[in-house]
């Protein structure tokens, strides 16, 4: 049985049936982090070297599709540990990756990844949260938001602005004296993700903190990482479409309406055709974008782009259409549409929202299809 097929597997028998439980109680047992960090799992995405699986992209499409089938609540914990794993397998010095990959890997540390703030989003001239030199050792203060996994985390990526030198991006233990974590219940979505805000007070770190060079935090080291994350997300949301697919399929077969099948009501199969139709395109984005990663051409940061804007709008449509299909049922945590629902639309704001994706999309393009200058004649 290859990889993705055991973890499908895993999936249908240890997390599908208890999701719906896990996010009314917003929390991911820890059992369940324990039994998936034993598979290895949490090393999916990194090398033999550093003790992991050594996924190619496109089984690590296929895992992240079928944890976010089971839940996306555990998909984002797998999305932010391997953004930090991916950040220092490109950009950490052979000390901290000697430190770190693996026990990353393993999942005996696990990883989140602290970009934004109570009063910033997507604008990283808006980070606020400052780190100053004394001496041989960096203090940070400030405050992150809307960090996923924090509740889980023993480690955190931290961007961090220092007024002489810019962003940095910055390696900071859970149990750093002054940081202090506190979670974020009762969300709209990934509510059992371990959401938590971040408040730094006077945070000392080693220089050895550092990922990169100083001013380099933002435009090498967090983008590297959120194209890793983006790319997860968009395939997660190809989990999340199959889902509220099968889901629909399923309920609009065993469901009468006006004395007949569900299934037989035209307007029910013109959404069951859209979603069919979504799941074919999303996965043929995500399959381009995996190839394109996997031989690093030189498109496929923007080729992961475009999978994560359409699959992440794709997946919300699935799970509306779902939703309205299973009725007032939809509405009930009794079926499992209802969460799609709420993931989704959390799924089209991380990592990059949908209009932050439009804009990359775009420059893209013009830049692209820019006219050539005249050559000048005399």
């Amino acid at each position: 049985m290859d990889r993705a097929a055991c973890m499908r597997e895993w999936i249908d028998a240890f997390v599908f049936p208890q999701a719906n439980a896990w996010e009314e109680r917003q929390q991911l047992p820890p059992a369940i982090l324990d039994d998936f960090a034993c598979r290895g799992w949490f090393g999916a995405a990194l090398p033999p070297r550093w003790g992991g699986l050594g996924c190619d992209s496109e089984t690590l499409a296929r895992f992240c599709a079928e944890m976010a089938r089971g839940s996306v609540s555990l998909l984002s914990i797998f999305t932010v540990h391997n953004m930090v794993c991916q950040a220092l397998l490109r950009w950490g010095a052979a000390d901290q990756q000697a430190v770190w990959l693996r026990q990353l890997a393993s999942g005996a540390v696990r990883a989140a990844f602290a970009l934004t703030e109570p009063e910033f989003g997507s604008e990283a001239t808006g980070i606020r949260c400052r780190v100053a030199r004394n001496g041989d050792e960096l203090i940070v203060n400030g405050a992150k938001k809307w960090i996923s996994g924090s509740c889980h985390a023993q480690l955190f990526l931290v961007m961090a602005r220092a007024k002489e030198e810019g962003l940095m991006a910055l390696l900071v233990p859970a149990d750093t004296a002054g940081l202090r974590i506190t979670p974020m219940p009762d969300l709209l979505g990934f509510r059992a993700a371990g959401i938590a805000r971040l408040d730094f007070a006077d945070c000392r770190l080693p220089a050895a903190a550092l990922i990169g060079a100083p001013g380099a935090g933002f435009t090498f080291v967090a983008a590297h990482a959120l194209d890793h994350g983006r790319f997860t997300v968009a395939c997660g949301c190809l989990g999340v479409i199959e889902a509220c697919l099968r889901a629909s399929v399923a309920y609009a077969n065993q469901r009468t309406q006006f004395g007949q099948p569900l299934r037989r009501h035209q307007l029910i199969q013109a959404l069951v055709a859209d979603m069919a139709t979504d799941l074919e395109a999303a996965r043929a984005l995500v399959e381009r974008a995996a190839k394109q990663r996997d031989s690093q051409a030189a498109e496929s940061i923007t080729a992961t782009t475009i999978a994560k804007y359409f699959c992440s709008r794709a997946a919300l449509r699935a799970a509306t259409d779902a939703l309205q299909i299973h009725g007032g049922n939809g509405c009930s945590p009794e079926y499992p549409v209802m969460r799609y629902y709420r993931d989704a639309k959390i799924c089209e704001i991380i990592e990059g929202s949908s209009q932050m994706q439009q804009l990359m999309i775009a420059s893209h393009a013009f830049m692209r299809e820019r006219p050539q200058r005249r050559r000048r004649h005399g």
